[in-house]
């Protein structure tokens, strides 16, 4: 064998290797689909609320990025939309995003009136009559969402409010 075919004989084989491990080095980083989180596998983006009374809205994944914003009220909706560790990207209903720690995040669902006045109705319909009018920036515990309404609990209440007056649910 010529000193040349020394030399392009094991490039070729390597090149062969690689050509060969290719499809399988793409077919597993298709495993995880890119609306799923990353450490939880829960889908993304997805509403939550701040548990605690007080919590440090950072400006990445970790203390030592700085405080952005201080949540000062539990239960406040906020949409996780990327996670990191134990951190999680959070966009809030002022449309303020940053990253919060899943320690001082609770599963429990909430939505925030975004509108003037928004009815509250008996029924999941724009027909049905008003039992009262919440107003912007109150805090409900979310029950469920259908057809473009959601059903919520405002101090013992219960009602109907269209999902696109609320932050915390998706109109459809």
């Amino acid at each position: 064998m010529s000193r040349i075919g020394e030399r392009v004989l094991p490039v070729l084989a390597g090149l062969l290797l690689l050509a060969w491990t290719l499809p399988v080095v793409a077919a597993s980083t298709d495993a995880a689909p890119a609306d799923v989180g990353s450490e939880t596998g829960l889908p993304l983006p997805r509403f939550v609320s701040v548990k605690s009374t007080t919590a440090n809205l950072r400006a990445g994944p970790g203390t030592d990025y700085p405080i952005r914003w201080i949540y000062r009220r539990a239960d406040m909706p906020v949409r996780i939309v990327d996670e990191h560790g134990n951190w999680r990207a959070v966009r809030d209903p002022f449309g303020g995003e940053g990253w919060l720690h899943s320690s001082l995040l609770s599963g429990r669902r909430t939505a925030m009136v975004m509108t003037d006045l928004a009815p509250v109705r008996h029924g999941p319909s724009s027909a049905e009559p008003v039992e009262l009018y919440a107003e912007r920036r109150v805090i409900a515990v979310l029950e469920l969402c259908r057809d473009g309404w959601c059903r919520i609990s405002l101090e013992g209440r219960v009602g109907w409010v269209a999902a696109a007056d609320l932050f915390g649910s998706d109109p459809d």
